[in-house]
């Protein structure tokens, strides 16, 4: 049994309305992580454009490092 197969087997075993909020989910991530398809004949303009499309739906969050932690001499310690 692929992936693809229990997947299904296990969606069919929850309620209507969990179905529908896994459904929900998942749409919001394709949404979310579909890369352009690569596209030769774009100039690097419109390239860049495209992946500021991409970018701007990716979540405005990030990881809270310590300013100490981007420093270099911090990330190349012998």
């Amino acid at each position: 049994m692929n992936i693809e197969q229990v997947i299904i087997k296990n969606l069919r075993k929850l309620p209507l309305e969990k179905q529908q909020e896994v459904l929900s989910f998942t749409e919001s991530l394709t949404s979310r992580i579909s890369l352009p398809s690569p596209d030769y004949s774009l100039t690097p303009q419109e390239k860049a454009q495209k992946w500021q499309k991409v970018i701007a739906k990716l979540p405005k969050t990030s990881a809270n490092l310590p300013d100490e932690a981007l420093h270099r001499d911090t990330m190349y310690e012998d």
